[in-house]
């Protein structure tokens, strides 16, 4: 029977081919867009699914209220480990690492920068790393040492066996490779290829390592199974404030969510990357849903020509459900048709998926998991697109069929046309939101930054260029082509240091707030390109500048300071100036309040100011060139700044991409769909269409007539789509700060997109009947 089944299907499909080839295109794009949101909600799952303690890691983090607003960070005090675990039963291990930095690694004249930490070696009790030789627990025990990856040593020494080898650190110190670790899997929240001893960390900052009020290392604990996290919040907290009476409340995060939902609310996580899964999982299900509603539309659609297939079957004695078999067997075959080619283009597609999300996704065959989820959406979506049809032309009664009185009904309203609108109001909303968002990137972009990084190159001060910057600023400047330079602790782009407790004249009890601090040489104003709007800058002609500072427009606004402010203090530092706001941290938040002082220590970032129209790969080799006579054993690492400001917007601008191409995609099957269904209609209506023209009808008449009934779905799909989407709209924007207006003009748009094409599918058949010759449509009358 199933064969039998089989071979008419096979046989119904080849006698309606174009018909098959929409409804195998249309599902083959859907369950392709489904497969690749499958294939890479896969791959955002499974982040330190190698993990073997994976359910019992925590990282301690910390929340501090301040003004009101709670804000949560990873660092802790560093003696918070030990006490922990020497006092707390349902903790079997901590491990403290440090902030993950760049490590500069020589051996001979081979020179690299990795990424690396120093870590406890319970750091490898807590998680799992593949080792492949040596020993990397007993190497981070011995001062001295140094873990490395396997890309890592196939850099400094090839193919030998670096275990037991020499290579220098930072040009400063001589360590020994304990042992090799394979490569940190790419679906990691943690990203290192060198390993430090945690003691010598300790060594380095013994001035501070034991001080419960600085926070600045990371902490990692392994807890029992099933421990209560609630109470070992509650112990940690008392803990603390035995040995410090700050407002300062600490939680343990689960290393397990710390991927998808990585972003932090008063306190609490709240969304983060769960919520471009989730609406990337939506935006697939109802691409594929209106490939379903393609299959059923063109089905019902070309009933009439099935009937009298149905009425003979029924009368030779087919069931209802043996007709509902055959009907769902030919929706399989196409729906396993149009899985085959979705593969294809997902395969097709993923490349581009990943370089659009800079995330490298392939499909791994021996993924079980994401086989359990694509077998299922096959099967759904056959059901989904095969069932209602199936059903419909079932019912057909034997006598009705065999005397062909099966017709498309043009009433009012009809499943058809209701599903045709829904595919329209799905196709209008996604490129709704296309725009808004391709509009919010350029009104962030637009807004002024504050400071020009056009022709601004940031250099890493790496080796002795910190400590001899003045010297290096001198011989920079002797270049041609450079206008000015200066010095910071940050790189302009990422602020990281926040304090509050400050006082100033006239401040409120309720007034405490935390300000970015930032230490910065002479001339860095001038050199970033910024504006002071009141006072002055740093100047080496006021030796009482070591004392005094600058502030933004964003503190001078918070502090309620009346004028003049320029004199009055905030702690024990004097206002000289007051800073035009610029972007840092979030471009889509406006600038919190920020307080500029003059470094006394060394600073991490040379900055260098371009003059116009300079041939940019001479000033280049020339910078180079003066920085490795200062620092010889260092690479020349540099970054233009212009490009480190795009890199802001690459998630928000990658999201506006993706679906902007599934967009296109949903409106290709919503076309295709209506293509089919016109040329059915124009077939069903070619006698109705030769008696019209015989009575006088022109084409235009004819066009409109036959082009009207498929526009009305797209309007109606407009009036029901606008309001929804405002109010979706509105909610997205409001995750900004600094956000775009919701013009009318983007509703209207996506309406005159979504209606011109479907007039220019539908015009193609509808003009083509118009012109066909009455004589032929009338022949057999």
């Amino acid at each position: 029977m199933l064969k039998n089944y089989i071979n008419i299907a096979w046989r119904s499909l080849l006698k309606n081919k174009v018909s098959s080839l929409i409804n195998i295109g249309g599902l083959s794009i859907g369950l392709g867009i489904g497969i690749i949101v499958i294939i890479w909600i896969s791959h955002e799952l499974s982040y330190d699914r190698f993990q073997k303690n994976l359910p019992n890691i925590y990282l301690m983090m910390t929340n501090t209220e301040v003004n009101g607003e709670v804000n949560t960070g990873r660092e802790t005090p560093p003696p918070l480990a030990d006490e922990v675990l020497k006092t707390m039963p349902e903790i079997r291990q901590t491990a403290r690492t440090s902030q993950p930095g760049a490590q500069l690694l020589r051996v001979g004249d081979k020179n690299i920068y990795e990424t690396g930490i120093y870590a406890e070696p319970s750091l490898f009790k807590i998680m799992t790393f593949k080792t492949l030789s040596g020993n990397p627990y007993d190497a981070l025990n011995q001062s001295g040492s140094i873990v490395i990856t396997e890309s890592t040593a196939k850099k400094l020494f090839g193919n030998e066996n670096p275990v037991g080898k020499l290579l220098a650190h930072d040009n400063k110190y001589t360590r020994n490779v304990g042992a090799v670790i394979a490569d940190i899997p790419q679906n990691s929240v943690n990203e290192f290829s060198v390993i430090l001893p945690f003691r010598d960390f300790e060594r380095e900052n013994s001035s501070w390592i034991h001080r419960w009020d600085h926070f600045v290392i990371n902490t990692w604990v392994l807890s029992i199974d099933q421990a209560n996290r609630g109470l070992l919040n509650k112990k940690i907290n008392q803990l603390y404030h035995r040995k410090q009476n700050e407002p300062i409340s600490f939680f343990t995060y689960p290393l397990k969510d710390m991927r998808i939902f990585n972003q932090f609310k008063n306190g609490r996580a709240q969304g983060g990357k769960i919520y471009g899964l989730v609406l990337l999982a939506i935006i697939g299900f109802f691409v594929l849903l209106i490939a379903c509603i393609n299959f059923m539309n063109l089905t019902v659609a070309k009933s009439q020509k099935r009937s009298l297939e149905v009425g003979i079957r029924k009368v030779v004695g087919a069931t209802q459900w043996q007709m509902i078999y055959q009907f769902l067997t030919e929706a399989f075959i196409l729906t396993i048709l149009a899985a085959i080619l979705g593969f294809t283009i997902a395969k097709i597609g993923l490349p581009y998926f990943s370089t659009v999300t800079k995330n490298e996704i392939l499909f791994d065959p021996g993924n079980i998991a994401v086989w359990l989820a694509l077998i299922p959406l096959v099967f759904l979506t056959a059901i989904i697109a095969g069932g209602y049809p199936a059903f419909f032309l079932s019912r057909f009664k034997a006598i009705t069929s065999l005397r062909g009185d099966m017709l498309i009904k043009r009433g009012k309203f009809s499943m058809r046309k209701l599903l045709v609108t829904f595919q329209f109001i799905v196709s209008i909303f996604l490129i709704i939101t296309t725009i808004v968002i391709y509009k919010q990137v350029d009104y962030t972009k637009g807004q002024p930054i504050g400071y020009k990084p056009k022709g601004l190159l940031r250099l890493t001060a790496h080796g002795s260029m910190a400590e001899q910057f003045p010297v290096l600023k001198e011989q920079l400047l002797q270049l041609p082509g450079i206008e000015s330079v200066s010095a910071g602790n940050d790189n302009l782009i990422q602020f990281g240091g926040y304090a509050n407790g400050f006082g100033w004249t006239g401040k409120n009890d309720d007034q405490d707030f935390a300000f970015a601090l930032a230490g910065v040489q002479y001339d860095w104003i001038k050199t970033i390109g910024a504006d002071v709007v009141e006072g002055r800058d740093f100047s080496k002609n006021y030796g009482s500048d070591t004392s005094a500072c600058l502030i933004n427009e964003a503190a001078a606004r918070k502090m309620g300071l009346e004028k003049p402010i320029i004199g009055k203090k905030v702690g024990d530092k004097e206002i000289i100036g007051i800073v035009k706001d610029f972007v840092y941290n979030n471009p889509n938040k406006l600038p919190d309040p920020m307080l500029l002082t003059l470094g006394q220590q060394a600073m991490s970032n040379v900055f260098v100011r371009i003059q116009d129209g300079v041939d940019m790969k001479k000033i280049l080799y020339d910078i180079g060139q003066t920085v490795k006579k200062q620092n010889p054993y260092y690479p020349f690492e540099y970054h233009f700044m212009s490009d480190e400001y795009e890199a802001k917007f690459d998630e928000l601008r990658s999201t506006g991409e993706m679906i902007n191409i599934i967009s296109l995609f949903a409106i290709v099957i919503s076309c295709l769909g209506l293509y089919g269904l016109a040329s059915f209609v124009v077939e069903v209506r070619t006698k109705e269409i030769g008696i019209r023209k015989v009575l006088g009808a022109g084409i235009k008449q004819m066009w409109w007539s036959l082009s009207k009934d498929f526009l009305k779905p797209v309007c109606i799909a407009f009036v029901i789509v606008v309001p929804v989407a405002i109010l979706a709209m509105q909610s997205l924007l409001s995750n900004w700060e600094k956000r775009t207006a919701l013009s009318w003009w983007i509703f209207a748009l996506s309406g005159l997109i979504v209606l011109c094409i479907a007039l220019f599918t539908v015009s193609h058949q509808a003009l083509r009947a118009a012109r066909t010759n009455p004589v032929k449509s009338l022949a057999a009358e």
